[in-house]
């Protein structure tokens, strides 16, 4: 494999269990001085078609997506050969020869930066929110066992489940490359439980975040080569 300037990179550095998870601050502070200049011209001008804060949180999770591919790769962040923005983030030329996926999420103040080897990924995170089982269900996204299973917990309960579900739904839409385009009513989700679980020929689990807040990660084995990018916007 080489670099996006022609010179030999290494061969990537073997993942954990196939898997990088990375949690960012992505907050309404000025992002550093180093997480804008490692981005393209592409990435900038994208996170300047943005509010103050949408900029903000978007120079913040491209950077560290950067950072996190190139520590796998062994390039600087700068040097990643990435997609331009809008669309699911994915590695260019030679370099998407690696057997890399990658998948982001952002909510609030907070991001999640994914990298699977050999396998496809999707993340989503969301903060926890008080919505009532009625008025989910009334949205749409719930199937019907889904609905079921909250209705069958205890009132507290609720809120985290709800949020597991639709993280659990959005992670695999977004590894399957289709995003919100494809109804998440349409993605039964083992949602009930915290645990590892399927959905279809899928694996999700639950990410370990702050107090208030809900992750999951989908992955599937496959070459990320092989599968269609996501032509949607990402954060």
């Amino acid at each position: 494999m080489t670099s996006s300037a022609g010179s030999p990179a290494p061969a990537p550095r073997a993942l954990p269990g196939g898997l990088l998870l990375r949690l960012v601050d992505v907050g309404g502070t000025p992002p550093p001085a180093g997480a804008e200049a490692c981005l393209s011209d592409a990435e900038r001008a994208h996170a300047d078609r943005g509010t103050p804060e949408v900029a903000v949180r978007r120079i913040r999770l491209r950077a560290a997506l950067r950072e996190a591919l190139g520590e796998v790769l062994g390039l600087a962040p700068a040097e990643v050969p990435l997609s331009p923005p809008p669309g699911r983030p994915r590695l260019t030329g030679p370099a998407a020869a690696a057997g890399l996926d990658v998948s982001c999420s952002a909510s609030a103040g907070l991001g999640l930066v994914a990298v699977a080897s050999g396998a496809r990924v999707g993340v989503d995170l969301e903060r926890v929110r008080p919505v009532p089982l009625d008025d989910a269900a009334a949205e749409g996204w719930l199937t019907d066992g889904e609905r079921a299973a909250v209705a069958a917990l205890p009132d507290e309960d609720r809120p985290v489940v709800l949020t597991r579900c639709w993280t659990q739904k959005e992670a695999v839409l977004k590894g399957v490359g289709a995003g919100l385009r494809t109804a998440p009513a349409t993605v039964a989700t083992p949602s009930a439980g915290r645990g590892p679980g399927r959905v279809g020929d899928w694996d999700v689990r639950s990410v370990d975040l702050p107090e208030g807040w809900v992750g999951s990660v989908a992955l599937r084995p496959h070459p990320p080569a092989a599968l269609p990018a996501d032509p949607t916007g990402t954060p």
